[in-house]
């Protein structure tokens, strides 16, 4: 836990310089809130490794430099520190002492052992990758769970002191406290979020305790998602120029993290379009801004599918680089993906599907229908709200965009992590309608008291030791020696368990398990190879 809070002050260094950096170029006489100054620091670390990683890996080096500029930078220019720490200051003693026991139980949770199977799976592999080796053509050739490469991963690198097996793959606890903070900052100095659908957010605070303890991408889209909902809903009817590029900020953020916050683009084109005139003098900055965005996203997906636009294929038989991951295997894993989601488009019949779906075991037999009622109550309550509160028509555009990404969703992929910040929005919006604001203190303080209690009770199922609060466990659960083995020219490593198949754990690269290196090659013919001149993998057909 020490160790891990003392990276975590190094991470807020390098945040907030970045962070006083984008507002000093973006944002005038501070009009942005200052809890944003982090999340945009944020937001400009991911893009400066983004852009290092396709020239080489981001070692420890590149990190220990980015901490001693971070640090002459906010000795140069202390004006944010001052800013954010004033904003610390102005919170209530009850708030501060929210925020104290909330890192605690953080911490508590970030030294235990993950408890998400895509950590072993490919999470500390394209950590890994990111951190030794950069955006390598040809990663989804090893493993076909690296071609999601996510920028969540890409942030992690360079927050992880990376050291041979000395690493910390602990930004999601980080994260979630700065959001805390945002919370709390804004619940206190905003008089109206106290009647609002965002000032309950606490009571489902419970569900980010599964996500905290490992760098799961779906913790801080899901976050974010609910800020830039936020802003779009305050923005709707008149808009702050300023909140309007911080919601263009945190969107893109969100998207390059995942695909699947597309939605929080869509709203920053609707409120674009909306006050298009108010917008006009910056609307080439939003252009540039967003082909930015898709440069990198498509440029990554090339380097390392060989598709512009994975997990699609659009003009993959028009742009066909040598590493590009072979198509039948490409329909195969999207099938098994669809299947396992249970996605519509898996089912030939679609009340069958939808119906099994919706019955799905484990926690998708509480979501799913619970997502669906959500999504009828909604209507519902909002024409009943509306006749006695004049409700923005924002509230209106948001479900209505959301439906129409849950239903597309439907057909694709719809596993609950995609449609959660959708979910968490109706679940607020409807409760806030139910309660009165003088009982929003109740239901909060019951809502922090459950994540507290059942944070502390998952990190000791998850085998948390006193040793912790001095050192965390290893980044892999994996209690096994990894091997080595050849296959051609390939030479990988994998655990030595005979159970595993998609799991590499910690294993030096590259890693794949062999179980899956054979299934592929009797059922496709094919295995990974390197093409050693020009530094890139490639599926080799074993029938040629």
């Amino acid at each position: 836990m020490l160790t891990i809070l003392i990276i975590w002050l190094i991470n807020l260094t390098i945040a907030l310089a970045l962070g006083s950096m984008v507002h000093a170029l973006l944002f005038k006489n501070g009009q942005s809130l200052p809890e944003y100054l982090l999340f945009n620091g944020l937001f400009a670390y991911m893009l400066l490794i983004w852009v290092i990683l396709y020239f080489n890996g981001f070692g420890l080096y590149w990190q220990i430099i980015s901490f001693i500029l971070s640090i002459i930078y906010l000795i140069l220019r202390p004006k944010y520190v001052k800013i954010l720490w004033q904003a610390f200051k102005d919170l209530s003693h009850r708030y501060k002492i929210v925020f104290y026991v909330t890192v605690l139980v953080v911490l508590i949770l970030s030294s235990a052992p993950s408890s998400l199977p895509d950590n072993e799976s490919y999470y500390i592999q394209t950590i890994k990758w990111a951190n030794e080796q950069g955006l390598v053509k040809g990663l989804m050739n090893i493993h076909p769970f690296l071609g999601q490469f996510s920028g969540w991963h890409i942030l992690q690198t360079g927050f992880n002191l990376h050291y041979h097996s000395f690493t910390f793959n602990d930004l999601n606890g980080l994260f979630f406290l700065i959001f805390v903070f945002y919370w709390l900052h804004r619940y206190q100095k905003d008089w109206a979020c106290k009647k609002y659908w965002l000032g309950l957010l606490p009571v489902v605070s419970v569900l980010f305790v599964f996500f905290s303890d490992s760098p799961s991408p779906d913790l801080p889209v899901v976050l974010l998602s609910l800020m830039v909902f936020d802003l779009f809903i305050r923005n709707y009817q008149q808009l702050n120029r300023y909140q309007f590029i911080e919601m263009l900020l945190l969107s893109g953020f969100s998207f390059l993290i995942k695909p699947t916050a597309v939605i929080n683009i869509l709203l920053v084109l609707l409120l674009w379009w909306r006050h298009r005139k108010q917008l006009n003098h910056i609307s080439l900055k939003i252009i540039l801004f967003g082909w930015l965005l898709a440069g990198l996203w498509m440029s990554k997906n090339y380097r390392i599918t060989g598709y512009l636009f994975y997990p699609f294929d659009f003009f993959g038989k028009e742009l066909k680089p040598a590493w590009q991951y072979p198509s039948a295997l490409l329909q195969y894993m999207t099938q098994l993906g669809k299947q396992d989601s249970m996605a519509l488009s898996a089912n030939s019949h679609l009340f069958t599907g939808f119906w099994q779906w919706v019955r799905q075991s484990g926690i998708h037999q509480i979501i799913n229908p619970l997502m669906v009622i959500l999504l009828i109550l909604f209507p519902i309550v909002f024409s009943f709200k509306k006749r006695k509160v004049n409700l923005s028509n924002s509230y209106r555009l948001l479900y209505l965009l959301g439906l129409v990404y849950f239903l597309s969703i439907l057909f694709i992929s719809p596993n609950f992590r995609f449609f959660l910040a959708l979910l968490i929005f109706l679940a607020l919006f409807i409760k806030s309608v139910l309660i009165q604001p003088k009982f929003y203190q109740y239901f909060n303080t019951l809502g922090w008291g459950l994540f507290l209690a059942v944070g502390v009770y998952w990190a000791v199922h998850q085998h948390w030791h006193l040793k912790n609060l001095w050192f965390p466990q290893p980044v892999s659960g994996l209690n096994a020696r990894y091997d080595a083995k050849k296959e051609g020219n390939f030479l990988y490593y994998y655990p030595y368990d005979k159970k595993l198949f998609w799991q590499t754990g910690d294993a030096p690269l590259p890693a794949v398990h062999h179980n899956q290196i054979e299934y592929f090659k009797k059922h496709f013919g094919i295995v990974p190879q390197k093409n050693v001149e020009k530094h890139y993998f490639f599926n080799k057909s074993i029938n040629n």
